[in-house]
């Protein structure tokens, strides 16, 4: 079979993302009744993203058999009477190379694509364990055969197809980056079709319309320049969870890097400083930020964070640490779980770097933390991320922001 001779991936990705939107569109108000919006998303996401292919030509397994290989008689294009082929001694070898991810991947066109017969056998789909096996051959006469050439031979096959491959990641990781926001707004328009309530992603103070016994998440308004909070009704069978926009869930992180920036160019003024005072500073210029700051707004949890109360539960933390090594850095992540009961809460943490020369170490560690620990890791830019933590025990996924300041002189 050959890959990449199938549809092209700019109008595959589309059609997938189509027939996702139709499935949304398609979910009943009994199917959405008593449960959470972000779940609705979570799902989506996982059974839409696409896995990526990685290929594993190292861990490649190689095998050769003896074969009679016909080989073309040329005085055939002279004479008929002459045999078309020779049956010669030969080689038939096979080569199977491991991947993981979506195998559809191999059947796709790339832009820009690169045009040539990219032949396998066959693609074995990934099992259990994750692993699928690309198995590709080469038929050649003994006389012909060595181990370097054969080697030559695969390396060359595989890696023209692992090229095409990467192009086909590239779109395929353009769609992921894309996707939580094209659910995000399916969702939302089946929910304002259930509820007959066209705004109710912008936290407006209007009672919803809900299906009985229908909670649902949505947005607790928290606007730029006025914090403001509409307490949901409560609902007979459960809690409504709520949490603050992403919009301003993403200007609260705004304020807080501009901070942090300005920390780094006088390093000294701060260097001095430990975690409650580095808190209280930074509590302090979000202040400046929304003109209806009162006692409870960025109020103090505990010693290092910063949080938005709502009702008897937190509908915003940061954390303030200073940096003590990867292992602190999770159980601080650890311990963001115990303050919040919501499922959607969205937390920042952030660290500064008082005792380490080279910051440099300190982002490749939280790097590598978020790699092992995070459903999804995304370098935002140097010494930012954005990041989805699950807790084990519940499934709670937390939206986290993590944003390295270094204070070192």
């Amino acid at each position: 079979m050959n890959c990449f001779n199938g549809a092209y991936a700019f109008q595959a990705f589309p059609a997938h993302l189509k027939a996702m939107k139709k499935k949304i569109a398609e979910l009943s108000a009994k199917e959405m009744d008593s449960t959470d919006r972000d779940a609705w998303v979570d799902y989506f996401c996982s059974e839409y993203e696409i896995d990526l292919v990685v290929m594993y030509p190292e861990s490649k397994d190689i095998d050769i058999s003896e074969k009679t290989v016909q080989e073309y008689n040329t005085w055939y294009q002279i004479s008929r009477d002459e045999p078309k082929f020779f049956d010669r001694p030969g080689y038939k070898v096979t080569c199977k190379v491991p991947f993981s991810g979506d195998p559809g991947l191999f059947e796709l066109q790339p832009n820009p694509h690169t045009m040539g017969a990219y032949e396998v056998d066959r693609i074995i789909k990934p099992g259990k364990d994750g692993i699928g096996y690309l198995v590709l051959s080469y038929e050649l006469l003994e006389r012909d055969a060595s181990a370097e050439g054969i080697e030559a031979h695969f390396s060359q096959e595989i890696g023209a197809i692992h090229t095409e491959v990467e192009k086909v990641n590239t779109e395929a990781r353009r769609f992921n980056e894309m996707i939580r926001g094209e659910v995000e707004k399916a969702i939302d328009e089946r929910i304002r079709q259930v509820d007959k309530f066209a705004r109710i992603r912008q936290g407006l103070n209007i009672p919803l319309n809900r299906v009985e016994g229908a909670p649902m998440a949505r947005p607790v308004p928290l606007p730029k320049r006025k914090l403001c909070f509409s307490k949901p009704v409560p609902n007979t069978r459960g809690e409504v969870s709520c949490s603050i926009t992403d919009v301003d869930y993403e200007a609260i992180n705004a304020v807080i890097s501009d901070c942090g920036a300005l920390m780094e160019q006088a390093p000294s003024s701060f260097s001095s400083l430990d975690e409650e005072q580095l808190r209280d500073y930074l509590r302090g210029m979000l202040g400046t930020h929304y003109d209806n700051v009162t006692g409870e707004t960025f109020r103090n949890r505990g010693k290092t964070d910063i949080h938005i109360p709502f009702g008897d539960h937190v509908a915003y933390i940061a954390e303030c640490k200073i940096w003590h090594g990867k292992k602190a850095f999770l159980s601080a992540i650890e311990q963001l779980f115990s303050y919040s009961t919501w499922r959607d809460t969205k937390v920042s943490v952030i660290i500064f770097n008082k005792e380490n020369k080279s910051f440099e170490n300190v982002l490749e560690s939280i790097q590598g933390a978020l790699d092992e620990h995070a459903i999804r890791a995304r370098s935002i830019k140097r010494g930012q991320w954005y990041c989805e933590i699950q807790n084990a025990e519940d499934e709670r996924v937390m939206h986290v922001t993590v944003q390295a300041f270094n204070l070192h002189v």
